[in-house]
């Protein structure tokens, strides 16, 4: 479908607006340069700006001038004019009925009819801006030079378009009519009985016009300054049949006919149709659904994202010359968009980057093509595209680490959705962004990610300490934790054995896990200071507050690993619980409630979204938005409206609430994330969770502390040694060489200033022998190998001291573990096309604990060597005219998956199929048959027959 035709669909159907004008004339101005910049805090909130989304922008063209073009984004409900020599863009007073709507995992627009509900744009290819409405009586306005007129459509006539100034109208006897400077010209030249018109292309001075006449489809070119149509010739080599020609377009100087199923190209000239014209073979550039264009003699050619595609960043535009045969395609850009302009100077409008890039931000804007006098194609820009936002998948907040899942940096469906990203704020007084980082991938076993405007789908949990787990398994069942401000696509893991397992809670080294289809919960702990544990538990709910276990009963009862308890009373079954320093929440079917560990006692609660904070409970709901309950005084506030939040907003999705000692933050509908303070002074400092062991010791913080000290003594109490730290979030670890500590005092000040100093003392175990070391890796692992689909890569182990007695290999793709890859050797097959290769080795000796170390990353997989004819390709049967002959593909290697084949008559393309009807102006002539063969994840092979002269 072409852009005339998209906007033809869009019919208007609201009110009809006044005279329209650039807003810079209303003294407005024009667009900031500026996109998802940073704010500034603002009581007590904070604002983290939404992340660059992977996919660029989708934009659209929908008129192009001699000085400039409109166009329209996504997320956006307005119109733009761009200038191209000053690049500056200024938005139009008139705004489309509702922002414009792109779902990047389709690679589509959706519903640009909500867009476009009350009126609809022309594509004049002037600087006249069209609009076109239907209520309360159909007009035109015309918008040119400051001055807006009023063009109303005759009673019986139909809006079709604008052409320049021209309206073209319909009526219902099927005639075409012109209406410029007050005239109504009806179109003449067009066949007595035609019908089902639409329109193929057009520009300021003439449009192309498809249609039926005697059963068969036929296209003519109107002339707008005469009112006269032509018929073009819609049909090749003498042929009766209409498949053969698809459609034309129009350029300034040319016409294109278009012959997709022979992958043809017929270039006219416009001025003068019945000249014979030049045909390009774009079999090279041929996909059935790219999009044409034509600057100079140069043939351009970009093929449409698509969900299929499998590269959502924008695809390669080429460049073929027309007046040169056996010319060979040229990049002109990658990646681009798969829209082409045709502007009235001959050159072709695009948005593109100028390189690409696999991750990260592209540099996405729009570009001029041309043709410059020596042939060359250039490309200069024009303006940029602002980023669109990244989609935020889920959140989640401990020690003031955020931790975003988003749609940013890489974007694969199916594989990976985007990567983590995390922003540091500051712990003390007055909350700021200290850093932020652009973490691992999130996969596509993270959440059930299903589309880009769909709920959000990644359940995420902060363990204090600078880590972060999701809700689901990774693909090989295991319950992961990611290092914030690490790439690292591994972490710390637990495998419970539990069918589908998913994380429900976590705090520090402790977390809990359930069976998403059932079962009683286990409580784990991720290694570290120790080994992997996983521990099933004899209850219906359970939470973790650093070391202390809560577990809820049937019955009602809830007790904890320190022999605390409490009753939940009415029957209510907790089906959840959280636990937080002071406080305990629980959750029933019917219910809630909060128990005080100072006061014994225990109060009803709000029983749906709902988070424990320190100190604090919210609760979300479209009615009230977040709700804050100050749990010891039991004071409610309204902390977000319901109107700042997303529709449907989930706890652990939308928003989170900080455990350790922080606030509240949630995702709004722009993809920002803003942090807030409740004003409820979090708990005093306390050590939640320890391990002390000789020489090395380890405490898990109820906040951040703002800074540490650790002294050692001796058994006389003299101290040998104090250690010092500043910020600790969530954990303090120290270690040290002295034999002769028997005991340590910890002082650790809170860095939110709140309550008294955390003073501990203890005593220590003596350090023990020195430990074997592990084998260590003193050259890494490397990869050899043609890194392309159909080579076999070859892993060395690397040099290791003491030397190793065995090895075992784990390959990646893209942090991805290789299922069954676990030799030196990787056969390098099509799935992995596009992905970059590791490989991690373990090494093993008796006596040694083991060491892994990891290769570095491969370059971008490419695609295998083309299959090559091991059997050159035939012609079977009698080359005569009349008869019908056959080609034999011949042998490939390796075995090609499909073929294509390109019949050429004296070098000219004449089919495509697996057989060739031979007419009577073939005899006499060469004939030849070109195979290609194709592999997935191979280049394309060709290889072609001996030639035979057709007999007459």
């Amino acid at each position: 479908m072409g852009k005339d035709q998209v906007r033809q669909g869009l019919r208007a159907a609201g009110a009809a607006a006044g005279v329209i004008g650039l807003v810079a004339s209303l003294g407005v101005g024009t667009l900031s340069g500026a996109a998802l910049a940073a704010e500034p805090p603002v009581g007590g909130e904070v604002v983290v700006p939404a992340a660059a989304r992977a996919v660029p922008r989708a934009t659209q063209v929908l008129s192009a001038g001699q000085t400039g073009f409109l166009w329209i984004q996504e997320g956006d409900d307005r119109l733009l004019w761009t200038e191209y020599a000053s690049g500056v863009t200024t938005p139009l007073a008139q705004r489309l009925s509702a922002a414009v709507e792109y779902d990047p995992y389709d690679g589509y627009f959706r519903f640009l009819e909500r867009s476009f509900q009350s009126f609809q744009v022309a594509d004049t290819h002037t600087d006249t801006i069209a609009l076109y409405y239907a209520e309360p009586a159909p007009h035109v306005t015309l918008t040119s030079g400051g001055q807006t007129r009023t063009v109303e459509i005759p009673d019986g006539q139909q809006y079709q378009r604008v052409s320049g100034e021209t309206v073209v109208t319909t009526d219902a006897g099927g005639a075409w009519h012109l209406l410029a400077d007050g005239a109504d010209r009806t179109v003449t030249g067009l066949p007595d009985g035609a019908g089902d018109f639409s329109i193929e292309d057009g520009d300021a001075t003439g449009l192309i016009l498809k249609y039926r006449s005697d059963g068969a489809r036929h296209f003519s070119i109107v002339k707008i300054a005469t009112a006269t149509a032509s018929g073009l010739p819609d049909r090749w080599d003498g042929s009766s049949d209409d498949w053969e020609v698809s459609g034309f377009r129009l350029t300034p100087a040319s016409l294109l006919r278009l012959r997709t199923g022979r992958s043809s190209v017929d270039v006219y000239d416009r001025s003068d149709p019945s000249a014979p014209p030049r045909t390009v073979d774009n079999g090279s550039m041929a996909v059935y659904n790219n999009v044409l264009g034509l600057t100079g003699s140069t043939l351009l050619a970009v093929e449409p994202t698509h969900a299929s595609s499998g590269d959502h960043r924008g695809r390669q535009l080429w460049a073929l010359p027309v007046d040169e045969p056996d010319a060979s395609m040229s990049l002109v850009m990658n990646p681009a968009a798969g829209e082409l302009t045709q502007l009235p100077d001959g050159s072709v409008l695009v948005a593109g980057a100028a390189k690409y890039l696999d991750e990260g931000d592209l540099d996405w804007g729009f570009y001029r093509v041309a043709q410059a006098a020596d042939g060359t194609v250039t490309r200069t820009r024009v303006t940029a595209i602002a980023p669109a936002p990244a989609r935020i998948y889920g959140l989640s907040l401990g020690s003031g680490i955020l931790t975003r899942a988003t749609s940013g940096t890489y974007f694969h469906p199916g594989d990976q959705y985007g990567t983590y990203q995390s922003t540091w704020l500051s712990t003390g007084a007055g909350r700021e962004i200290v850093k932020s980082s652009v973490d691992g991938y999130v996969t596509g076993s993270d959440g059930f990610c299903t589309s880009s405007d769909g709920p959000r789908c990644v359940r995420m949990y902060a363990d204090g300490t600078g880590f972060h787990g999701r809700q689901n398994a990774t693909y090989s069942g295991l319950t992961m934790l990611l290092a914030n401000g690490s790439a690292a696509a591994q972490g710390p893991s637990v495998a419970t054995k539990v069918s589908s397992p998913w994380l429900t809670d976590l705090s520090g080294r402790w977390g809990v896990v359930r069976s998403g289809v059932g079962g009683s919960p286990y409580v784990v702990e991720f290694p570290g200071v120790s080994t992997a544990k996983s521990t099933p538990q004899n209850s219906v709910a359970t939470a973790v507050w650093g070391a202390t276990v809560w577990n809820g009963a049937e019955n009602g009862q809830v007790w904890s690993s320190t022999g605390e308890g409490f009753t939940t009373g009415g029957n209510c079954t907790p089906e959840g619980l959280q636990a937080v320093g002071r406080f305990v929440y629980y959750s029933c079917s019917y219910r809630a409630g909060v128990y005080d560990r100072v006061t014994k006692s225990v109060t009803s609660a709000a029983y749906r979204n709902v988070l424990l904070g320190d100190g604090y409970l919210v609760q979300s709901t479209d009615a009230d938005g977040l709700k804050l309950v100050n749990l010891v005084d039991r004071a409610e506030r309204t902390l977000v409206p319901a109107a700042q939040l997303t529709p449907g907003a989930q706890a652990g999705y939308d928003w989170t609430v900080d455990r350790f000692g922080g606030g509240v933050a949630y995702a709004d509908a722009t993809e920002r994330v803003h942090v807030l303070d409740t004003g409820i002074p979090a708990g005093a400092l306390t050590a939640i969770d320890s391990v002390v062991g000789a020489g090395q010791a380890t405490w898990w913080l109820s906040k951040p502390a703002g800074s540490w000290q650790l002294a050692l003594h001796d058994a006389a109490g003299t101290t040998v040694r104090t250690l010092t730290g500043s910020e600790a979030r969530g954990q303090i670890t120290a270690s040290w060489t002295e034999t002769g500590v028997a005991g340590w005092t910890l002082t650790a000040q809170p860095a939110d200033g709140q309550g008294s100093a955390l003073t501990l003392s203890g005593g220590a175990p003596p350090i023990a022998p020195p430990a074997v070391p592990a084998l260590k890796v003193t050259k890494v692992p490397a990869i050899s190998g043609t890194v392309a689909v159909g080579s076999t890569l070859h892993a060395t182990a690397g040099v290791w001291t003491p030397q190793p007695a065995g090895y075992a290999y784990r390959w990646t793709a893209n942090g991805v573990t290789i299922k069954g890859a676990t030799g030196a050797n990787l056969p390098v097959t099509s799935v992995l096309l596009g992905k970059r290769l590791s490989v991690a080795v373990t090494a093993t000796r008796d006596g040694y604990p083991s060491g892994t170390a990891t290769s570095a990353a491969t370059a971008v997989v490419a695609k295998g060597k083309a299959p090559r004819a091991t059997t050159r390709p035939k012609i079977t049967g009698t080359a005569k005219a009349g008869r019908q002959v056959r080609v034999s593909a011949g042998a490939w290697s390796p075995k090609a998956s499909s073929y294509r084949y390109e019949w050429r008559v004296n070098g000219k393309l004449a089919g495509t199929g697996t057989t060739l009807r031979l007419t009577k102006s073939m005899a006499g002539k060469k004939l030849t048959v070109t195979v290609i063969a194709r592999k997935t994840g191979y280049v394309d092979g060709r290889s072609t027959s001996k030639t035979v002269v057709v007999k007459r």
